[in-house]
């Protein structure tokens, strides 16, 4: 490719051969003069606004300048291959994004711009929140927490300070920072340490087990709403090395603290049985004996907040009047002021809407692009509808931003959970608007439920019953569930395959409705599947199904354009549909946006840095094409900086989704990297 190089990336006026080499190992630099509104926020950093490229607009974005202390122990040098450390790590939503670096001028001082966490410390957030947090929310925090360490472990990364001032919080996500950074050369300052977080032999054992310990340390405090225990003791570097009585008496603390943290109890609220052994289990002496962090994040994901109020609720009606417990959704609107729940009735009826008229791989992209496009919180709609009282209305919403990490980590168990609780509750009532509700809530759980098990996704993958619940829900009239069935055949998924069969009831579908079936009916007469294969008509049918909104049928009518199937080549034609779905978040539209741009498809000249910015929403949105073009664009360095990290990050992804491509291209960037170093070194 030749793309062009990303504005970012500024060149450097210094002879200086290692601040050259910044520019060139793909580390962005910024002149300092370009950052504004620069105010201290702490003894350690600034908050300042920069204008960056984002999604081919300019934006402001805050950041958070930082000094990096570069001396005869730390150098740049070293401090460049820490960054390429966290770098391959930065596309984890949980790290905290390293934008790149500057110098104030006129001083040899240099800086770091880091994303902004505009809610803080996890510590300050607890404090300011603590009467606003539930056990849902304490529960979510500590699910986050445990899955960004998971991150670290898995990528054999030990974090070494991990507290709960060291993690952020932006937007209601954690962000981790800080992690071992030349920690053990740092031991001979006299910095303090909170010992409440520490394991006294961390000397003798700087192991993942010591972020286990501090881990314990930071679920008990989120049960206490950021009350730190010994918040005044702390012990210093100095004296930790001094002598073997100190460290008796650190072990004293220590048991001091395990037996403390055993008395305690939560000021809103007690901590679930199950947590409060977590904690405890990460607290044990031997490192050996702590729980690996892989335990922790499943032995979290089982806690059920919501057992008992699931219980409560269907209790209280059959005692009560349904049209007294059960407000219509309408009648909550107009009762209440809350921003948040008149946006959950509108989120849910998209939801329906988005369930009836796309395909399941595309319902998960277009509701985040909604509540993105809102400039809503996701992690406060989710915590907003489970506290709900009448959150029972829109179970299979909650299941479904369980299921796809909205607002939250990806959970299965609660998904299921949900899940299970649309579709077999069972209520009396007489309001039929309100019906309306119950009847959709009841299919879309089910039929997510079926999708567990054909997926496998936290269950055992089981073929044949997802089949028999699909029929079953088709049986009782659902057209969605008909096409669902059809497809099964079309497949041979849990059912002997027809194509036939798949066809005959993909039309039956159809005419009852179904958006999705009306799309395969097109299919199946484009590429002849159980019916003569007619191009013309199925480009017809599925012209109509595109101006509905459909993305499938979008990205095919641009596909048909494009290679004259059905209808005359038209690559202006082709180059609009693919806008037109690009824009609506279809990540193989997007990708093939991106050709477009690339190649000067449809439009008068190549622009590769339109081509990288499409390829890269392709790539987030899980698309393996779009992941092997992002990795090639980052190894080329055309559209944007290079990015070797980025390269083998983005190639691996598309690897493991199944890219052809991708492990040539590995080897390609491995063997250069490899070849780069030996050349340095002579």
């Amino acid at each position: 490719m030749s793309q062009r190089k990303s504005n970012n990336n500024v060149t450097i006026n210094n002879n200086n051969s290692k601040v050259n080499r910044i520019e060139y190992d793909g580390i962005p630099f910024y002149h300092y003069s370009k950052f504004e509104n620069v105010k201290l926020i702490n003894k350690n950093g600034y908050k300042a606004h920069i204008n960056k490229i984002v999604s081919q607009q300019e934006t402001t974005v805050a950041v958070t300048l930082k000094h990096v202390s570069l001396n005869n122990k730390f150098t740049l040098n070293n401090f460049i291959k820490e960054v390429k450390r966290h770098r391959k790590l930065e596309n984890n939503d949980s790290i905290l994004k390293f934008y790149g670096i500057t110098k104030e001028e006129n001083t040899n001082n240099y800086m770091i711009a880091l994303e902004y966490a505009n809610n803080g410390s996890l510590r300050q957030y607890l404090k300011t929140n603590f009467r606003k947090f539930d056990w849902n929310i304490k529960l979510n925090l500590a699910k986050q927490i445990s899955n960004a360490l998971m991150n670290l472990h898995d990528n054999n990364i030990i974090h070494g300070k991990l507290t709960s001032e060291s993690i952020l919080v932006r937007n209601g996500i954690i962000k981790l920072n800080d992690f071992s950074i030349n920690y053990l050369k740092s031991l001979t300052t006299t910095v303090t340490i909170p010992i409440q977080y520490t394991d006294f032999r961390y000397l003798e054992l700087f192991n993942k087990s010591l972020d286990i310990y501090s881990l314990g340390i930071i679920l008990w405090e989120i049960s206490n709403n950021g009350i730190s225990p010994f918040e005044r003791d702390s012990i210093t570097k100095s004296s930790l090395l001094s002598s073997t009585s100190t460290n008796n008496n650190i072990l004293d603390l220590m048991n001091d603290l395990i037996a403390k943290l055993k008395r305690e109890k939560s000021k809103t609220g007690i901590p679930p049985p199950r947590y409060k052994e977590i904690f405890t289990d990460c607290l044990k002496y031997h490192g050996n004996s702590r729980p690996g962090i892989l335990e922790i994040v499943n032995a979290l994901s089982e806690i059920n907040i919501n057992s008992d109020t699931d219980i409560n609720a269907k209790n209280k009606l059959e005692k009560s009047n349904e049209e007294e417990i059960h407000p219509s959704i309408n009648s909550i609107t107009t009762k209440t002021n809350d921003y948040n729940i008149i946006f959950i009735k509108k989120l849910f009826e998209f939801f329906i809407n988005v369930f009836k008229t796309q395909s399941l791989e595309i319902q998960p992209i277009v509701i985040k692009n909604y509540v993105r496009e809102h400039n809503l919180n996701p992690v406060k709609i989710l915590h907003k509808m489970i506290r709900y009282p009448s959150y029972y209305w829109f179970t299979s919403l909650i299941g479904f931003f369980y299921q796809f990490g909205i607002g939250t980590v990806i959970d299965n168990q609660m998904a299921f959970k949900f899940f299970n609780l649309a579709s077999n509750e069972r209520i009396y009532m007489k309001n039929i608007s309100l019906k309306k509700f119950y009847d959709i809530n009841e299919e879309i759980g089910t039929m997510y439920l079926a999708h567990i098990y054909f997926y496998g996704r936290g269950v055992e993958k089981d073929l044949k019953k997802s089949f028999r619940i699909y029929s079953k829900v088709a049986d009782e009239g659902s057209s969605i569930a008909l096409n669902r069935v059809a497809y099964c055949y079309d497949f041979g998924f849990g059912v002997e395959k027809s194509e036939e069969k798949a066809f005959e009831l993909y039309l039956k579908s159809a005419k009852k409705g179904s958006i999705v079936a009306q799309y395969n009916v097109g299919e199946c007469y484009k590429d002849g599947i159980g019916i003569a294969k007619d191009e013309i008509k199925g480009f017809q049918l599925q012209l109509k199904i595109a101006l509905t909104g459909n993305l499938d049928a979008i990205h095919n009518i641009g596909y048909c354009y494009e290679y004259g199937i059905g209808v005359d080549v038209d690559k202006k034609e082709a180059f609009k549909w693919y806008f037109k779905g690009a824009g609506k978040g279809d990540p193989m539209t997007q990708h093939n946006l991106g050709t477009c741009y690339k190649n000067s498809i449809g439009i008068d000249e190549e622009d590769h840095i339109k081509s990288f910015e499409w390829y890269r929403r392709s790539a987030e949105n899980g698309c393996a094409d779009g992941q092997y073009m992002v990795g090639k664009s980052f190894y080329e360095g055309y559209g944007t900086g290079k990015d070797i990290v980025k390269a083998i990050y983005w190639s691996n992804k598309a690897k493991e989704n199944g890219n052809i491509n991708a492990n040539t291209l590995l080897e390609e960037v491995i063997y250069q990297m490899h070849f780069l170093d030996y050349d340095n070194s002579v």
